[in-house]
């Protein structure tokens, strides 16, 4: 089983993306843009909401409890780091 990494300094980016450090020094970009067509997500397109992103709890997150799961912050920066 792959060890989880919590994601530890956030910052938000152009074009719905989040600049991302996590607990073991990795840093990459995580776009967010895919997440708004859920409803869950929705408020993130709003660029205003979009830049109170922070780091808390081992992950990303927003005001009125939206979040996404730290493994998948993980395994989609790992992804784009391979490219």
């Amino acid at each position: 089983m792959e060890e989880l990494h919590s994601v530890v300094k956030a910052e938000p980016m152009d074009g719905m993306k989040v600049h991302v450090v996590f607990d073991n020094g990795v840093e990459g970009v995580f776009d967010c843009a895919y997440l708004t067509s859920d409803p869950y997500w929705a408020r993130l397109a709003s660029p205003a909401f979009f830049r109170q992103v922070k780091a808390e709890c081992g992950t990303l997150c927003w005001p009125g409890d939206i979040d996404v799961a730290p493994e998948s912050v993980w395994e989609d920066v790992s992804r784009n780091r391979l490219k």
